[in-house]
């Protein structure tokens, strides 16, 4: 099930449907050279990871990210700008056919992601869903304006939503399928993806939850 979805550890998410799109690569085992779409979230260096960013990149590879990440990536790999789309909290754009919704992410109530840096996570629809790869946040009110059909959401809480807070959300926005991210390595234990599988059952009772970290 959501066989084009694969996590390679954290919330280093990649979406193959006809395109390969890459999302805060980090950790990558080998080199790939195959990402049409590389979208980063922020500058943390668990998502903004310029040596496994060089894995997954070619010679034509289009970065997605916001005004601060945007910049490091032009300064770190001296990307031309035709091929950086800095995007901003509310921006839709869309990137080789692909449309591309930014959404703000942040923590409303703690330090480590303040809303002030226009951090972002990214609605992107392909194959005819609508993906919501969160970013690091807890729950905003721009986060429950999101309508999505596939809900990949942070659940290792510390920096981000814990499992109840995770399917809290998961609840407000009701998508066909949610897949727990951001939990086991580095941060959140093993056991939260679980935990949140299991409260979404009260909470979207018609979610499926989907699971791709170990």
């Amino acid at each position: 099930m959501l066989e084009e979805i694969t996590i390679n550890v954290h919330s280093s998410i990649k979406i193959s449907s006809g395109k390969a799109l890459y999302f805060d690569p980090f950790r990558v085992a080998e080199k790939t050279s195959d990402a049409d779409i590389i979208f980063v979230t922020h500058d943390h260096y668990d998502h903004f990871s310029p040596e496994d960013i060089e894995k997954v990149m070619k010679a034509d590879t289009i970065f997605v990210a916001p005004a601060s990440t945007a910049a490091l990536i032009r300064g770190t790999f001296g990307i031309p700008d035709e091929r950086i789309v800095t995007v901003a909290p509310g921006d839709k754009t869309e990137v080789l056919g692909i449309p591309v919704e930014a959404v703000a992410s942040y923590n409303p109530g703690k330090q480590f992601h303040p809303k002030a840096n226009g951090w972002v996570g990214y609605v992107v629809t392909v194959g005819g869903l609508r993906y919501y790869i969160c970013g690091d946040m807890d729950i905003t009110e721009e986060g429950k304006g999101v309508s999505c059909d596939v809900l990949l959401v942070p659940c290792g809480g510390k920096y981000t939503m814990d499992p109840d807070e995770a399917a809290e959300f998961t609840g407000i926005l009701k998508p066909k399928y949610a897949v727990p991210t951001h939990y086991g390595d580095p941060v959140g234990d093993k056991s939260c993806g679980p935990a949140f599988a299991d409260l979404v059952k009260t909470t979207s009772p018609d979610t499926t939850v989907v699971f791709k970290l170990a």
